[in-house]
């Protein structure tokens, strides 16, 4: 068998994987809906609505926080299956990728924490408890935090999209095992 053959992942690497990606398309969407589509003062239930779907936002999405951390140790201690034949530059682009992935899967939610402390809210973690703020109130910050938050959000959908479309692109394209590696069914 090919290295393309026999490429896949762990099955808590794969468990890690698509519970984060749906949390994240989760707490993007519900962000999105909240923040955009929703405004405060435009009548009593548009603003309990949009109340409802940022503190929903923030108890999905804070779960993120421990997930990456448990990803992270485990991804050092089972690294991941070496990259399926291809050119040296698809491969660095690909690393590349994958780092950015993880730097956003960290920034987004610790902006959006931060962007919660300065403006004072509490930051539910999947309805269960509140974790402490990272600073003090300081709604002189909060503008500045929540458009790190706003473009950091919109870099991290462009970059799942870029990470889907790509599997898709190895799949349909490539034909090799990328995608497949990483479906449920599978394990190592």
């Amino acid at each position: 068998m090919s290295t393309a053959e026999t490429r896949d992942y762990s099955g808590l690497a794969k468990l890690f994987h698509w519970l984060m990606a749906a949390i994240i398309v989760v707490a993007w969407l519900v962000g999105y809906y909240g923040g955009a589509m929703l405004h405060y003062g435009v009548s009593d239930q548009e603003t309990a609505e949009k109340i409802w779907a940022i503190t929903l936002h923030k108890s999905i999405a804070t779960t993120t926080l421990f997930l990456i951390v448990g990803r992270l140790i485990w991804r050092a201690y089972r690294r991941p299956p070496a990259l399926v034949d291809m050119p040296p530059i698809m491969k660095h682009l690909t690393h590349l990728g994958h780092a950015a992935l993880y730097l956003l899967m960290i920034a987004v939610p610790l902006s959006g924490w931060a962007n919660s402390s300065s403006a004072g809210y509490s930051i539910p973690v999947a309805g269960l408890f509140t974790i402490p703020g990272l600073g003090p109130k300081n709604p002189e910050l909060t503008p500045y935090l929540v458009s790190a938050h706003w473009f950091l959000s919109w870099a991290l959908a462009i970059t799942v999209l870029g990470h889907f479309l790509f599997a898709l692109k190895h799949h349909f394209l490539d034909k090799d095992s990328t995608l497949r590696s990483m479906m449920p069914s599978r394990s190592a």
